[in-house]
């Protein structure tokens, strides 16, 4: 299997997986489509949504069909689609009715015969409320699995069907961790993050970031990741943050039975449409709401299925175009702000904030300033954790001063008018730029040095209002501490600022820091020698 990566931001990616029937580029969405059942006709897939792939289960097809799909063309002939066809195996059918009548063996070898593109191994799910025995039986159950289709169907032949190794574990992050390396070891072509429908169906997405994480970190970088059921806009662009490549999912069409409206910012009731449809997908922008109103029930279920993939496939389309330009964090945050629990997804990067850097670009070709919002923003971007430890780890330097003064909202630093005055008067006192390093205390990047002020994306930032208290304050002062210490000057000096907290200076005046107000500016050199 080829799986060529052609650009990144955070863990994300824009990739080309190549299979029999075409070329799949990912992100990517699968709609997933009932064999015997469709909102629509299913050339609109094709047609009219010009989706790269969709999904359907090869267990009702061989429960309805049997053998007399292949007479029907194999499942491309069957659905009549061209493009690549992903096949489920049936083991969502055993997390809703505890079991199914097949043999793991032979679904895989049916899904093989039936021409599908990509194929999945029958895993056994782990659901959210089953004791931890039951979830390591599993996982367990489910490697056994893996190692036999690993053996049987993972040959060596470009034309062959790619093989899906689901993981699972439940919301056991030890057995995410032990499904995921025992998968890895057998070198699938597509892996999985199983049994995540019911946590997302509750918006833990808390609960799914760790899930998500810890099998990402754990699967090699090159391999594509599926996430099952993904197929709300609201969070797809924190799983592709996280690495996620595929995902599959039936919300257009299950919403839709329930006249449920998908918007990218959340879900409405068609009922509590009023006057207009908030849209312009081709769907809303042909009809108004008094005639749709008055259609058959049938026809309103197709036209809502039709707006929420609209607006799905929209919301794919808008994520590859954030990883082209560098901005998915942007819109990785600005969708967190449409539900707490999706915000507080947002504030749990921090603790795999180092995963998202790991495939991170250090800067693009066409460079996008950064947003930051909050402090939250602070801690989960990885360009400006990246830049802190930087600075810390790597700036290096014999002065034996050090004068630290308050970023001005003017751009690059050293171009604020005070910030100029000030160097005059240091070069005029003989002391800069031989014995002084002039570094900014800043509530988002804690050190800039004069010299690296211009640097990406020391100036490249726009900012919102950042409260500099509490555990943040704490760190910064932490921060700035560490960094004095391992450089040995003779002596520090800071020059106050109104807009930080007293405490800031009180902090560092305790730990030796001098402590200098503007009325000490015209004479500041003199404490450089």
């Amino acid at each position: 299997m080829t799986f060529e990566i052609l650009d990144h931001d955070l863990h994300g990616r824009i990739g080309r997986i190549y299979t029999r029937h075409g070329v799949v580029e990912t992100p990517a969405l699968a709609p997933v489509i009932n064999p015997l059942k469709s909102p629509f006709p299913l050339e609109y897939f094709e047609k009219y949504f010009k989706v790269d792939l969709v999904i359907t289960n090869a267990y009702i097809i061989w429960r309805n069909y049997g053998w007399k799909a292949l007479e029907k063309g194999g499942i491309h002939g069957l659905l009549g689609i061209s493009r690549p066809i992903m096949t489920d195996s049936g083991a969502y059918q055993i997390l809703e009715y505890g079991y199914i009548d097949v043999d793991p063996d032979f679904i895989v070898n049916y899904q093989k015969l039936i021409g599908s593109d990509i194929g999945v191994i029958l895993d056994i799910p782990s659901g959210v409320r089953e004791t931890k025995y039951s979830v390591k039986w599993s996982v367990k159950e489910t490697i056994r699995r893996e190692v036999r289709a690993s053996l049987l169907y993972m040959e060596e032949d470009k034309e062959r069907m790619l093989l899906v190794a689901p993981i699972q574990g439940g919301v056991n992050l030890d057995l995410i961790r032990i499904s995921a390396r025992s998968a890895a070891r057998l070198n699938f072509d597509i892996y999985a993050l199983g049994s995540p429908t019911q946590i997302m169906e509750n918006y833990d997405f808390e609960t799914l970031v760790d899930m998500m994480a810890v099998a990402r970190a754990n699967i090699p970088i090159s391999k594509p990741m599926h996430l099952f059921g993904a197929g709300h806009p609201i969070m797809l662009s924190l799983a592709v943050a996280l690495g996620y490549d595929l995902f599959d999912s039936a919300s257009y069409i299950l919403y839709a039975r329930n006249e449920r409206y998908i918007l990218p910012e959340g879900t409405l009731r068609v009922s509590e449409i009023r006057r207009e449809f908030p849209c312009e997908c081709p769907v809303c922008s042909s009809i108004d709401i008094e005639t749709f109103n008055n259609l058959p029930k049938e026809e309103r279920i197709s036209k809502i299925a039709q707006h929420n993939l609209y607006i799905i496939l929209r919301e794919i389309r808008l994520i590859r175009e954030a990883i082209r330009e560098g901005t998915l964090m942007r819109l990785l945050e600005l969708r967190s702000k449409a539900h707490p629990y999706l915000y507080r997804a947002l504030v749990k990067l921090r603790k795999y904030v180092k995963l998202l850097e790991r495939s991170d670009p250090i800067t693009k070709p066409s460079i996008h300033g950064i947003f930051i919002f909050d402090v939250n923003s602070t801690y989960v971007n990885p360009k400006i954790v990246r830049y802190r430890e930087w600075i810390k780890k790597r700036f290096f330097s014999e002065r034996p001063y050090a004068l630290l003064l308050p970023a001005p909202k003017i751009r690059p630093y050293h171009s604020d008018k005070k910030v100029r005055e000030i160097i005059r008067i240091l070069k005029n006192g003989g002391v800069y730029p031989r014995n002084v390093d002039v570094l900014f205390y800043s509530k988002i990047f804690y050190l800039v040095p004069l010299e690296l002020c211009e640097m990406y994306p020391l100036s490249q930032f726009e900012e919102g209002f950042i409260k500099i208290e509490g555990e943040n304050l704490m760190e910064i002062i932490k921060y700035i501490i560490k960094f004095i210490k391992k450089r040995s000057y003779k002596r520090v000096v800071i020059l106050q600022s109104e807009d930080w907290p007293l405490k800031f200076f009180k902090e560092l005046e305790r730990r030796g820091v001098m402590i200098v107000t503007r009325e000490d500016i015209k004479r500041i050199y003199q404490y450089m020698t």
